[in-house]
């Protein structure tokens, strides 16, 4: 028989308590990596929405005047400092379709990162 339980229970324990450790430091790595995957996925999400805002504002005017609204950022105050956005607006196959581009760039971490949408239009919400 087993004359020494307790320093067998004492190594069980320990054991226990090393894989408990184990688990918890994966758990918590998962829920940090899964938090800033989050985040990255809502400044993507709020980056899109600028540059369609923008594209379906060009799309409402009258092709003559898409060139000079292009220029001007009328809603700068959703940027909030933390995006920047530019358009072009070009010459297409036809004389009465016109490329809308709009890019939206932030810095993200320390790497520059943009989202770019194109569309084709003919203008007044066509």
């Amino acid at each position: 028989m087993i004359e020494n339980s307790r320093g067998r229970t004492m190594i069980e324990v320990l054991i226990a308590m090393a894989v408990f450790a184990i688990g918890i430091i994966v758990v918590s790595n998962m829920v940090i990596s899964t938090t800033r995957n989050n985040t990255t996925g809502n400044i993507i999400t709020i980056a899109t929405m600028l540059a369609r805002e923008k594209i379906e504002y060009l799309k409402s005017l009258p092709i003559q005047q898409m060139e000079a609204q292009c220029a001007e950022d009328l809603e700068a105050e959703h940027l909030d400092g933390t995006f920047t956005r530019a358009c072009e607006v070009s010459a297409s196959f036809s004389a009465t379709v016109k490329v809308i581009k709009v890019t939206v760039s932030w810095k993200g971490g320390s790497q520059n990162r943009e989202v770019f949408l194109k569309t084709l239009t003919r203008g007044n919400g066509a």
